[in-house]
């Protein structure tokens, strides 16, 4: 069931209003059926794996809470990991292995048909929410869920099971016991931040997927000016995309009375690519910190007794191993191609060389009087990390490695002055193919550096700044306009959300 269908709204209206008339002890029962039935709409057989994932790990919980000795409890945590990895290796990597070690020309999902066949929705995402909670009860930093309703619905809870925001059990579960009452303020902010989601999925994403396609799809059209173009919008569509289902989710949670957490912090004004991964997809950036990039942090700076290795102190050997593994398998979390590992193995490289050269970079800056220009200095730190991460969102977005890498050699060509007119009005026919006027798509354009501006000076909270202090005739011309927008340029058939596929 997609959040931007007629199906949905009617759902969630539904459940919404049932859910403030029941009791509040009752509430969660609401709840776990909503989300099953969610969940069922879309391949009901993969119910059953869901459910299955519940109750596994409802009971390793349990046996981790049984024993008192950290060997016991770690020995369970363990096994439960195994296992959650293993049902996860299953449906979202048996069918792209042969693949994968054939060779380069691995595609993102195998073969598209089996793969719609083999891979649950959101299993990545309840894996890993499994995960963090074997793991926090482990650590004892949470007690363990006995209700096994209430633990149901942490795991399934249904605006946030297909992408997310990958919560932590000491987040979400005490709020299951919260007596959410009917609050218009809440509910009015829910509904502005799903309005919000809406306009950034259908006015901004969907129009730029027909364009990126007809690009990337198209070896014709492979010259170094319209792929340059494709690559920085697919940045703009991928962030539209993902984050529009955020506040969406978010927005549905807050109407019911939950928390979810934000997930997005304006990635694209980052000055590092420390600083990107700290605001994009942020719980899984914290989720990568803190299970498996300082856990393995730890176990080698037990082995490294020496202070410095061929002139490199320990920290930055600890710093390089440790995220070039985590990345490697963030980029393998998110697909089983060599596109994706790849795409993990440039930020990994990023990260490395951005470590290992941070104080000779502020040497440079120095001398060369541009840090005095903070404006300048903070432009010029956004604008190439930017690039940099465009240039890696050509690994996400190419259908596999040999492709990434055609892609990549094709950039430089093309930049002559015929070959840009020729590019010119090839983006024209594209535009005109999507169904869209020039002027229209233009318009879609100029929405974004809106948008990227909206969310950072209205929405920031550090910003101290709030759209709601807007004049209240400036509010509601707002809303009107998004609305008019988001009917005016949805189409009857929305395209699945990127983030479907992991």
């Amino acid at each position: 069931m997609l959040f931007t269908s007629l199906n949905f709204l009617v759902f969630f209206c539904v459940i919404t209003a049932i859910y403030y008339i029941l009791p509040y002890r009752v509430r969660w029962i609401l709840l776990l059926a909503a989300s099953l039935f969610f969940y069922l709409f879309s391949i009901p057989v993969y119910t059953i794996v869901l459910v299955g994932s519940i109750l596994l790990n409802y009971i390793l919980g349990i046996r981790i809470d049984h024993y008192d000795k950290n060997a016991g409890r770690k020995r369970v945590m363990i096994l439960g990991i195994a296992l959650n990895l293993l049902l996860l290796a299953v449906f979202r990597y048996a069918n792209s292995l042969p693949g994968i070690i054939s060779g380069f020309h691995l595609s993102q999902s195998g073969d598209p048909v089996m793969s719609r066949i083999i891979m649950p929705l959101g299993i990545s995402f309840f894996t890993f929410t499994n995960i963090s909670y074997l793991v926090e009860i482990k650590r004892k930093n949470i007690p363990v869920e006995k209700h096994l309703g209430y633990f149901a619905c942490y795991v399934s809870f249904f605006p946030k099971l297909i992408q997310g925001p990958i919560e932590r059990p000491q987040h979400f579960l005490p709020q299951l016991r919260e007596k959410h009452v009917f609050d218009y303020n809440e509910v009015t902010n829910g509904i502005r931040l799903m309005l919000w989601g809406f306009f950034k999925k259908l006015v901004i994403a969907d129009q730029l997927s027909g364009m990126i396609n007809a690009v990337y799809d198209n070896k014709l059209n492979w010259q170094g000016p319209l792929l340059v173009v494709a690559t920085i919008l697919y940045a703009f569509q991928i962030y539209m995309d993902f984050s529009g289902y955020i506040d969406i989710a978010r927005g549905a949670a807050k109407i019911l009375g939950f928390r979810l957490n934000r997930n997005f912090n304006s990635p694209y004004l980052s000055k590092s690519i420390k600083e990107f991964w700290a605001r994009w997809h942020i719980t899984l950036s914290q989720w990568l910190r803190d299970y498996i990039f300082l856990p393995l942090a730890y176990y080698l700076s037990d082995r490294m007794k020496k202070e410095k290795y061929a002139g490199i102190s320990t920290e930055k050997y600890l710093y390089s191993i440790a995220i070039t593994v985590t990345f490697l398998l963030c980029g393998l979390w998110h697909g089983a191609g060599w596109n994706f590992i790849a795409w993990g193995g440039i930020f990994a490289v990023y990260l490395v060389i951005g470590s290992l050269t941070e104080k000779p970079k502020k040497r440079f800056y120095r001398k060369t009087g541009l840090i005095a220009y903070k404006t300048a200095y903070t432009v010029l730190q956004v604008i190439i990390t930017f690039l940099l991460v465009c240039f890696a969102w050509i690994f996400f977005r190419a259908a596999d490695l040999g492709t990434a890498i055609r892609i990549v050699s094709h950039l430089f060509s093309g930049w002559g002055a015929d070959s840009m007119i020729l590019s010119l009005h090839s983006l024209q026919g594209i535009i005109s193919n999507q169904g869209v006027t020039v002027p229209e798509s233009g318009f879609v354009l100029v929405l974004i550096p809106c948008i990227i501006f909206i969310e950072y000076y209205f929405r920031d909270p550090a910003s101290g700044k709030s759209f709601f202090n807007l004049p209240l005739s400036v509010r509601w011309g707002a809303y009107y306009l998004m609305v008019f927008l988001i009917f005016y340029f949805g189409r009857s058939e929305t395209n699945t959300f990127v983030y479907f596929q992991f």
